[in-house]
């Protein structure tokens, strides 16, 4: 099969994440966990908190006499 190249192609899409993730695993290095969820995940328990619970966020507001 012949290759056109082009400018973008996408014959080498990939190839330096693939070729770093199999260095890594034959290096025995094991990347770490997330500590926080990705945004989209963190924006929607934050919506359902907010909105669907109606839950307050912050410190209470003082009440006057």
């Amino acid at each position: 099969m012949v290759s056109f190249m082009t400018h973008g192609s996408l014959d080498k899409a990939g190839k330096v994440r693939r070729a770093t993730l199999e260095a890594m695993k034959a290096l025995g290095i094991v990347p770490k966990e997330r500590r926080t969820p990705p945004p989209r995940v963190n924006n929607r328990e934050k919506y359902y908190k907010r909105f669907i619970l109606g839950l307050r966020w912050g410190q209470p507001k003082r009440r006057r006499r």
